[in-house]
């Protein structure tokens, strides 16, 4: 065999060689892209889950009931949750179809834990329906409160 010959082979196997090894490493940089990504959606949906599951019992544990009496409305919402639940503002739907926000003093009002909030107001309509958000630093929801 010629010199020519066995240089030509020679860099023809060392192209291969690098050829073989730039595909494994770019095969595991497409891997650890993959896994690293789904990493992260799962991270996201365990998270997402969670603040599901916070806001679900949050609805479980935060209580709201309200009567009209004559003219006068009564709301008591109590905080029966494990950590201090923030009330941040509170609809009123008459039966005509109007409504009204509440959301100045005592809102935003914190409860701790058993603590109960009562906000009482004169009314000359008779209320249909009372909603009012609680959450907490991360996770708002909205609650009906019964009619007592």
């Amino acid at each position: 065999m010629k010199p020519q010959e066995k240089l030509r082979k020679a860099v023809g196997g060392i192209i291969a060689i690098l050829f073989i090894v730039s595909s494994i490493i770019i095969a595991y940089i497409l891997i650890d892209f993959g896994l690293r990504t789904q990493q992260e959606q799962i991270e996201t949906l365990r998270r997402t889950y969670e603040v599901r599951i916070k806001a679900i019992n949050i609805a479980k544990a935060v209580e709201g009931i309200w009567n009209y009496r004559g003219v006068r409305l009564t709301i008591s919402i109590t905080n029966n949750y494990v950590e201090p639940v923030t009330i941040t503002g509170i609809v009123i739907l008459y039966e005509d179809g109007t409504y009204e926000v509440l959301k100045e003093d005592p809102l935003p009002y914190t409860l701790a834990p058993g603590e109960t909030l009562e906000i009482s107001k004169i009314s000359a309509k008779e209320p249909v329906s009372v909603i009012f958000s609680a959450g907490t630093l991360e996770i708002l929801t909205s609650l009906s409160a019964e009619r007592e």
